[in-house]
C-alpha cells in the first residue's frame, strides 16, 4: 500500500508546523523520518493516519483519500510516543476494543504476542497499573496484532527493556521481508540504519532531504580540528565553501566537494595543519540536529 502526500499544510493559529509539497512513500519499502525534536515529525504522522484532520492539502493511500474515507486506515498500524489508551480499563479491553474498530480481534495471536512481549500476567489488571514501558508494549501489540500492510512507528522502542527492543527488531525485520511498509522515526542511528532503506530528512516543517542509505554513507561529512581554526574558516568562506562550527570549535565540512582540494592547497600554502578529522555521516548529522 503506497503513501502519497500532496500540499500538506498545518497550521497552529497563524503558526505553520508542517509543510510538505509532494512527499510518497511506496508499497514494501522501508523509511526512516529523521530531524530534530519539533521539526514536525510526529504531526505528519498523525496528519497520515487521521489523528489530526485539521491540515490544508491531501493524504491518499492506494489513492484514496485518509480523510475522506478512513476506512482505507484499516491495514494501517501506528503507534506514536505519547499517545496513550484507556487507563482506566484492563489491558484486554484494550486489546478488544481497538482491535474491534478493525473489525477483527484474533485472541490466539493476542496471547501469542503478549508472551513475546511478557506482558500475559498484568492484561488482567487496569492500565493505570502498569509502567511506561508496559503502556508502550500494549500499544506496539495492539498496532501489530491484525498484521498491518503499513506500520508507522514514532520513538517506537522509547522505554523499551533491552530484549524487548532486539525481539521487535527481528519482527518488523520479518513483517518488511513479506512485503510491509515501514515509515519510522528514530533519533538512535542503529535503528535507522537496521530497519531502513530510504531516509527522509524534516527539519522546521519540510522535508529538505531524500536518499537510500547507501547515499548517505557516499556522502562524507568531516569534523576538522587544524592548527588555526580561524584561518581556516577564512579560507573556507572566501571559497564560498559551506561550514558550520561546532560548540566544540571543531568545523564541519563536506570534503566531496569540489573545492576540498582547492582547501587543501590552501592550508599548505599557510603552513596550516589538520590535527584531527573525524567521519560524521549525514545521518549523525541530521540525528542531532545538524545543518540542512
Amino acid at each position: 500500500m503506497a503513501i502519497e502526500i500532496n500540499q500538506l499544510v498545518k497550521k497552529y493559529g497563524s503558526l505553520e508546523v508542517l509543510s510538505v509539497d509532494h512527499l510518497v512513500f511506496e508499497s514494501g519499502k522501508t523509511y526512516g523520518v529523521i530531524g530534530p525534536n519539533g521539526a514536525g515529525k510526529t504531526t505528519l504522522f498523525k496528519c497520515m493516519t487521521n489523528i489530526i484532520t485539521d491540515y490544508q492539502g491531501d493524504v491518499k493511500i492506494n489513492e484514496i483519500s485518509v480523510r475522506e474515507d478512513n476506512s482505507v486506515l484499516a491495514n494501517l498500524g501506528i503507534v506514536l510516543d505519547g499517545v496513550s489508551v484507556y487507563k482506566e480499563r484492563t489491558g484486554w479491553f484494550n486489546i478488544e476494543y481497538f482491535s474491534g474498530l478493525r473489525g477483527e480481534y484474533n485472541l490466539n495471536k493476542a496471547e501469542a504476542l503478549a508472551r513475546e512481549l511478557n506482558l500475559s500476567e498484568y492484561l488482567g489488571n487496569k492500565v493505570k497499573t502498569y509502567s511506561y514501558g508496559m503502556v508502550k508494549k500494549l500499544i506496539l501489540l495492539i498496532a501489530l496484532l491484525h498484521d498491518p500492510n503499513i506500520l508507522i512507528l514514532d520513538e517506537p522502542f522509547r522505554g523499551l527493556d533491552s530484549e524487548t527492543v532486539d525481539w521487535f527488531k527481528l519482527y518488523l525485520k520479518k513483517m518488511t521481508s513479506q512485503g510491509m511498509t515501514l515509515i519510522i522515526s528514530s533519533h538512535v542511528k542503529s535503528d535507522i540504519e537496521m530497519l531502513c532503506e530510504e531516509v527522509i530528512i524534516i527539519r522546521k516543517g519540510h522535508p529538505v532531504r531524500q536518499m537510500s542509505l547507501s547515499d548517505i554513507e557516499d556522502t562524507k561529512i568531516r569534523d576538522i580540528d587544524t592548527s588555526n581554526q580561524e584561518a581556516f574558516l577564512i579560507i573556507l568562506e572566501s571559497l564560498n565553501y559551506y561550514s558550520k562550527v561546532l560548540p566544540n570549535d571543531y568545523i564541519r565540512v563536506d570534503i566531496k566537494d569540489e573545492r576540498w582540494s582547492e582547501v587543501t592547497q590552501l592550508l599548505n600554502d599557510q603552513n596550516i595543519n589538520i590535527y584531527e578529522m573525524k567521519k560524521v555521516t549525514v545521518l549523525d548529522d541530521h540525528l542531532n540536529g545538524g545543518s540542512n
